[in-house]
């Protein structure tokens, strides 16, 4: 019985750290270059600043720079199930949006 209860709660943990993982925030850093990365990822001075990817871009963003953050963040919420000799864990595909590399922004 006490086996049962703690492997749900092993596996409850590992789903809540799986789903945590695909969270992706979006900060700019002080040279003007946006990044994508998880929460724990970010450095401290630029925590109050940062949202999450999914938030709109602001109005007036220019389609070809929407469709680089778009790939950006897919790549960074990617890089969270990234194994040891660059493969992928199959979950990734179930909680990633995989997106073709846009055409260069002219």
């Amino acid at each position: 019985m006490l086996r049962n209860i703690v492997l749900c709660g092993l596996l409850a943990l590992g789903a809540a750290s799986a789903v945590h993982a695909a969270e992706i925030w979006r900060w700019t850093d002080r040279y003007g270059y946006t990044h994508y990365t998880q929460a724990v990822d970010i450095p401290e001075p630029y925590r109050a600043s940062a949202e999450r990817a999914d938030t709109p871009l602001p109005p007036g963003t220019r389609a070809c720079l929407v469709a680089w953050h778009r790939y950006a963040a897919s790549q960074a919420c990617f890089d969270a199930y990234r194994v040891v000799g660059g493969g992928l864990k199959p979950e990734a595909f179930q909680r990633c949006k995989e997106l073709p590399e846009p055409e260069p922004c002219r």
